[in-house]
């Protein structure tokens, strides 16, 4: 359900906002609750915009590889990977003065799911298949493949395929 412009004013004009010191809150910590008479799509627009508020800040992630934890910056890393039960982050560590020159990429594998390992990760993070997620900022290009697919080449010379009903996501994500 989409609201008209002039519904939607009227629901922001309905809409109050307030801060309340909570000392038993942990130090840093914030808790958002969303009050409203009946959950409507407007709520939870506004739930899933707070959401994608706080994944924006998101530079830097801590990923449990064989009892430690590596913690790498998330613009470094080009594409995620299922491997059975295993995750395989594929990073890119530059070498030398620009930033496409000796480009090498490494691995970390990490027991996690997919689906768990996106909800931490910024949103220029895009789901390209059942299998894989990639940083548009590494998308170099696009490629129409067989039967719908799209091959993308990302940097560090890495190719992942694209899967037809992940497309048109895609595309909406880069603007094409």
């Amino acid at each position: 359900m989409i609201l008209p412009t002039d519904q939607k004013k009227d629901w922001v004009e309905h809409m109050s906002i307030t801060f309340r010191a909570n000392p038993d809150l942990p130090k840093g910590s914030v808790n958002i609750i969303v009050e409203a008479n009946e959950a409507t799509e407007e709520t939870v627009q506004l739930m899933q915009s707070i959401k994608t508020l706080q994944r924006r800040n998101m530079t830097t992630i801590a990923i449990e590889t064989d009892g430690s934890y590596e913690i790498i910056p998330t613009a470094a890393i080009v594409a995620v990977e299922v491997d059975g039960e295993m995750l395989d982050i594929q990073i890119l560590v530059s070498q030398g003065d620009t930033a496409r020159k000796g480009q090498l990429i490494t691995t970390l594998t990490t027991h996690d799911t997919l689906v768990h390992f996106m909800t931490r990760l910024p949103t220029e993070f895009v789901r390209i298949s059942r299998q894989a997620l990639i940083n548009i900022r590494h998308l170099r290009s696009l490629k129409l493949s067989y039967s719908g697919n799209m091959s993308a080449s990302l940097d560090g010379g890495k190719e992942e395929i694209v899967g037809r009903r992940y497309v048109p996501g895609l595309r909406e994500v880069i603007g094409a």
